[in-house]
């Protein structure tokens, strides 16, 4: 495991150290992440909520980059909640340009590293040229199979839940045809692995409206490490405490 990691860990280092006690055999198939905490970052260190934002989008190509590493198969990153438009407008056009630039800048992350990209929730109330690019990416991406990352934006839950029951309601299908597997067809998520492990950064106890389906028997990991702090260190130590549960899934 320790290879995987060699070109940017120095012997001797933390970093060193938990990444000799990763299992490579035990390695979630897919990580779900709440990035929380930009804000707390930002006002921690004297700066703007945006200066937070900015890092932490540094943060999430970190995590993705330690993924594909690792060999997680798919990411999930809750980048935009239903609830944030409830912040003030400029973070949010703020934040809205930054993950269009990201999009733009990451063409080739995703190119190079055969990474295939998803998004999970509404985009129809996303600015235009937002909407335009993810759309783009999406279509570059569509063939790629090495990593699928899945970015929750416009997304909630309950709203995902109630969408998936409209469309079964329209496309008319038989009350006895429905059971767990067609109604996961019609989640955002479809295609995706149910979620093995799920982090929420920034020391909150709460899940937020986050997969409420696709968490049923996930394993859950709360840091109190903000999402910009979020690195290769805090990273190797959600794995390690991943690998030390024992899923049962209801059996004994």
């Amino acid at each position: 495991m320790l290879t995987t990691f060699s070109d940017i860990i120095k012997e001797g280092t933390e970093e060193y150290q938990l990444a000799q006690q990763v299992n490579p055999q035990k390695i979630p198939v897919h990580l779900a992440v709440i990035m929380d905490g930009n804000g707390r970052w930002a006002k921690k260190h004297g700066l703007k909520r945006e200066e937070g934002h900015k890092v932490g989008a540094e943060s999430a190509r970190a995590i993705t980059e330690y993924s594909l590493r690792t060999g997680i198969k798919y990411l999930t990153l809750f980048a935009f909640s239903s609830e944030n438009w409830k912040r003030p407008i400029s973070e949010i056009n703020t934040l809205m340009n930054m993950l269009y630039e990201k999009l733009v800048e990451q063409k080739d992350l995703l190119i190079e590293n055969d990474i295939r990209l998803q998004i999970v929730g509404d985009i129809e109330r996303l600015p235009g040229k937002l909407k335009k690019k993810l759309i783009e990416t999406i279509e570059l991406s569509k063939s790629h199979r090495t990593m699928q990352v899945n970015l929750a934006l416009n997304y909630g839950a309950r709203m995902e839940i109630i969408h998936a029951v409209k469309r079964i309601v329209e496309d008319k299908i038989s009350s006895k045809k429905i059971d767990e597997a067609l109604f996961q067809e019609y989640l955002y998520t479809s295609g995706s692995p149910d979620p093995d492990l799920l982090v929420r950064t920034s020391g909150e106890l709460r899940i937020s409206n986050f997969l409420l389906y696709q968490i049923a028997y996930s394993e859950l990991y709360f840091t109190p490490t903000l999402w910009p702090d979020f690195r290769l260190k805090e990273f190797l130590k959600a794995l390690i405490d991943f690998q030390h549960r024992e899923r049962r899934f209801g059996k004994i």
